[in-house]
């Protein structure tokens, strides 16, 4: 029975620097495919009403090409920054994808945002995204959004009519190398109810791999084509999800690490130290150790160190209401949660 190689990788911003291919140093890796997946964290856009935030990102619609010539199969553009130029912004994001035969999901204009079928040698995938978010969309914008019932119920309206279900989730805390309880708790009842493969994204960072009851759930897979300044990120390793199916199960997966250098990914000199790291990342989730303490008290500092650190540029560009958001944030449930965590952490390493 053939097997299936299906590839996946994190966030794509898709600014380039005279002209170059973003993915030159990696397309050997590519061209091993049967399907790719990325996160499209942009708008293919140069005008629009920009959004009131620290950092906005838009690229050339002309550098599609790269997308193009990687042949990525299955883009996402449920994220948090598909809106950064607004709704002429988006529109012409999802023109740029239509007249480029682009397939992509978790978003759409003036209609709700469908399924993906594909079929590759005699295998049927669906796929689904969604996103975290309070931004407001306007009319015509549908932008899915990560609301337990909505995925549910999307999942039971196709699982009978394809082989594996996949969900790519823009979920998380940004610059954190750990999924919270609440994330590990939804990811396992979306494999309990018929996902096969979760593909998470938006911390900007790697975070672990799970199998769980026959499935694979892989929480962010960190920038891509991203330069890590960008996020602040304070990694540059991220990776290539390589998944091996055949008609009836998951075979195996692995990981094709990668170092970002500026905004380009290359294949990581070290690949075992590459290895490793993911590997490290996995093991609190996989003996179950996340407890809601630990979490807080991994992410805390990074969580309000990262924030702050939007809210100045915020503040700067647009004054006095993000102030008072900034002062109004100081003191909500989340970051007194994180307040706690940084200080048990250091009774702990006091004690």
């Amino acid at each position: 029975m053939d097997e299936l190689n299906f590839l996946a990788v994190g966030d794509i911003y898709l600014k380039v620097r005279d002209n170059q291919d973003p993915f030159g140093y990696v397309n050997p890796i590519f061209q091993q495919k049967d399907i790719l997946f990325g996160n499209l964290e942009t708008s293919l856009a140069e005008k629009g009403h920009q959004s009131n935030k620290a950092v906005l990102l838009s690229a050339n619609p002309e550098n599609i090409k790269f997308l193009k010539k990687a042949d990525f199969d299955v883009l996402n553009i449920a994220n948090n920054h598909i809106l950064d130029l607004g709704e002429e912004g988006f529109q012409k994001t999802i023109k740029t994808l239509q007249e480029n035969n682009m397939s992509y999901i978790g978003s759409d204009y003036k209609k709700t945002p469908k399924v993906l079928f594909l079929e590759r040698k005699g295998i049927k995938f669906a796929f689904l995204g969604y996103t975290i978010g309070r931004f407001k969309t306007p009319e015509d914008i549908y932008i899915n959004k990560v609301k337990e019932r909505k995925i549910l119920a999307d999942v039971n309206s196709i699982k009978d009519k394809c082989d594996f279900v996949i969900v790519s989730l823009h979920w998380g805390t940004e610059n954190v190398f750990y999924p919270s309880p609440n994330q590990i708790k939804l990811a396992h009842k979306l494999i309990d109810s018929g996902v096969d493969i979760i593909l998470g994204h938006h911390p900007h960072t790697i975070q672990g791999i799970e199998e769980y009851n026959n499935g694979l759930i892989a929480y962010s897979l960190g920038n891509f084509q991203f330069d890590p300044k960008l996020s602040q990120s304070k990694s540059n390793k991220s990776m290539i999800l390589t998944i091996n199916f055949d008609k009836n199960r998951i075979i195996s997966h692995n990981v094709v690490p990668i170092e970002i250098k500026g905004d380009i990914p290359y294949l990581s000199e070290d690949k075992d130290d590459g290895v490793k790291f993911v590997l490290e990342l996995s093991e609190p989730i996989n003996q179950g150790n996340i407890s809601t303490l630990w979490w807080f008290q991994e992410i805390g500092f990074e969580y309000l160190n990262s924030n702050r650190h939007s809210y100045m540029v915020r503040i700067k560009k647009y004054g006095l209401l993000h102030l008072i958001e900034f002062i109004l944030w100081l003191f909500t449930p989340f970051c007194i949660l994180c307040y706690v965590g940084i200080i048990t952490k250091k009774m702990r390493l006091t004690s």
